[in-house]
């Protein structure tokens, strides 16, 4: 619980600063969301370089409309609802797209919208899942994410990773089972969160 309450703190003088034009402010937020941000991305665009651009674009476009950021969940609802956007755009699909407004006008519609909150539940998973990440050893958690978060198939990690399809399903194995443990302990279905990843 103090935990909590430190970051609580922590991200309120973080807004604070954002709203006052302090860099700081800004790479914090960056700091908080850029992860998630690019595996919602590239689960959309299947193209890790149109990800990491658009992200970044994200965060421009949040420095610029710094104004309307009145709270943590207004900043974290505008950066997933803009990184859709542009995604949706950069596949060349109206599907689900959601605006043609401004960004300006976009923060009075944000807060209270379903499909904008779906996606915010799919992000706190992805943090939960990251956080888990660090914890297991490198191989391990890379052949996860690549996996799972970034949605290659063996061949392709067998590619990247220089290596052969028995290691990739040994250190997948291996990383299931350790995150099968610690999201039992949380009452969280490890199975429930990757299929909601395959509805992306």
């Amino acid at each position: 619980m103090k935990q909590f309450n430190q970051k609580s703190t922590l991200d309120s003088q973080y807004l604070e600063k954002l709203q006052l034009g302090d860099e700081l402010g800004l790479r914090y937020f960056m700091s908080q969301y850029a992860e998630q941000l690019f595996v919602f991305a590239y689960r959309i665009t299947k193209n890790r370089e149109a990800a990491e651009e658009i992200v970044s674009e994200s965060f421009c476009k949040l420095w610029f409309n710094r104004a309307n950021a009145s709270s943590l969940q207004a900043i974290k609802s505008f950066l997933f609802l803009i990184t859709r956007n542009a995604c949706y755009d950069h596949v060349g699909s109206a599907f689900r797209k959601t605006v043609d407004l401004g960004e300006e006008l976009l923060w009075d519609k944000i807060e209270n919208r379903s499909d904008v909150l779906t996606d915010i539940i799919y992000s706190e998973l992805i943090e939960q899942i990251i956080l888990e990440l660090d914890k297991l050893p490198k191989y391990q958690a890379e052949v996860f994410r690549m996996t799972y978060l970034e949605g290659m198939d063996t061949n392709e990690i067998c590619t990247t990773l220089g290596t052969t399809a028995n290691n990739i399903y040994f250190a997948r194995s291996k990383a299931m089972a350790a995150l099968k443990l610690v999201f039992k302990k949380k009452d969280i279905s490890l199975y429930g969160i990757i299929a909601v990843f395959s509805m992306f």
